[in-house]
């Protein structure tokens, strides 16, 4: 063998022992299923350190959707996703799929798991309007949010009011065939969602605590009213925002509504971005700058 090819064998070594150790150190959460007293909820955790990072899921979707970032942060905090009630690994409940309940539900969730507050809320879609009315309801118990394309109901009313209805129709008639196969579970979360905008515009004002806003902005214009749907989502967005001084957002030019999946690293590094500066504000020096 050549000088030269030793020292290609070399570097293609050296890099795949360099990936053997960078995957090594990612902690795949471990999964458990919490006793709510008349149910069960199915958790993943992994990592250590605080805050714990929480992480809640979009309408209608398990835990897995985490899968691209969990193990990620877990590297550098501790992590909890979830699956609701009906959901992945979860018992099904009677309890209701109302935004306040979800909110409950989740409150009730990391009080069986023990899991210690203040907690950095991460939420897509439905689990952001989850994130923003739980950090309402428990400010005491908030130390940061990431918002991932958050959702808010009012949003279709804004959508219906503005297309065609002919166009409207031909939409519904298409996530009604796309959303045939769907459980229980999520049929009851897709009824309630558009209820989440009223009890969103009561939630106000959110605590002031670092937070990081991500929006996919990538249009569809193959899918009915689409393209429109995301200028109105981001009004509503910059909405939230302007009540939200210390707030930082974040457009992500390619993806639409799973950034978690498009672009996973810009959210890995928002939810660093939230724990630091965290950790930050509750150091010793962090309180004395903030008391004076």
């Amino acid at each position: 063998m050549s000088r030269s090819q030793l020292t290609t064998a070399a570097v293609l070594l050296s890099g795949a022992l360099s990936f053997v150790a960078a995957s090594a150190q990612v902690q795949e959460p471990a999964q458990q299923r919490i006793d709510l007293g008349v149910y069960k909820l199915n958790v993943a955790e992994a990592g250590s350190g605080s805050p714990v990072v929480v992480f809640v899921s979009g309408m209608g979707e398990d835990l897995y959707t985490w899968h691209g970032v969990q193990p990620q942060v877990a590297q550098f905090s501790s992590t909890l996703s979830y699956d609701r009630a009906g959901l992945g690994k979860s018992d099904p409940s009677s309890a209701g799929k109302s935004v306040e309940r979800m909110t409950t539900e989740l409150h009730m969730l990391l009080a069986a798991a023990k899991v210690p507050p203040p907690y950095v809320l991460v939420g897509h879609s439905l689990g952001g309007a989850i994130v923003q009315l739980f950090a309402f309801t428990y400010p005491d118990e908030i130390a940061g949010l990431v918002l991932v394309d958050p959702e808010d109901g009012r949003l279709l009313d804004r959508l219906q009011a503005r297309m065609p209805a002919d166009q409207w129709d031909t939409r519904q008639k298409m996530l009604d065939q796309m959303l045939s196969q769907a459980n229980p579970a999520q049929k009851a979360e897709i009824a309630e969602s558009r209820a989440s905008g009223k009890a969103l515009a009561k939630a106000l004002p959110l605590p002031a605590v670092p937070t990081v806003l991500l929006t996919g902005t990538l249009k569809d214009p193959s899918f009915p009213g689409n393209p429109l749907e995301q200028d109105l989502k981001l009004e509503l967005q910059k909405e939230l925002l302007a009540t939200m001084p210390r707030a930082h957002h974040i457009l992500v030019p390619n993806s639409r509504h799973y950034i978690q999946e498009d672009a996973p690293t810009l959210v890995i590094e928002a939810i660093r971005d939230v724990v630091n500066q965290a950790n930050k504000a509750h150091s010793p020096r962090g309180k004395s700058e903030a008391r004076n």
